[in-house]
């Protein structure tokens, strides 16, 4: 039986959490929550490495291109590669 599929009313810690963006963690089965707005998303803490890691280079890649555009005027097309 997958745990995080279960019926079972889960313990939900509260490990983080801004405005409608939250992330519980039920220390029984290992499940991490993250809620976002009314989309909740249950995974394994090594997915919420990755996520997180995605997330980060996402915002560091739009920042970059953000730059870019107010530096360019938006003149310049910016080339976007691989993430991974």
């Amino acid at each position: 039986m997958n745990p995080m599929n279960s019926n079972k009313q889960h313990k939900k810690i509260g490990l983080s959490g801004n405005g409608d963006c939250r992330v519980a963690f039920c220390p029984d089965c290992g499940t991490l929550e993250i809620s976002l707005g009314t989309s909740t998303i249950r995974t394994n803490s090594e997915s919420l490495h990755i996520l997180s890691s995605v997330l980060n280079h996402a915002k560091v890649r739009l920042a970059q291109m953000q730059n870019a555009s107010l530096t360019n005027d938006g003149a310049q097309q910016i080339r976007v590669g691989r993430v991974h």
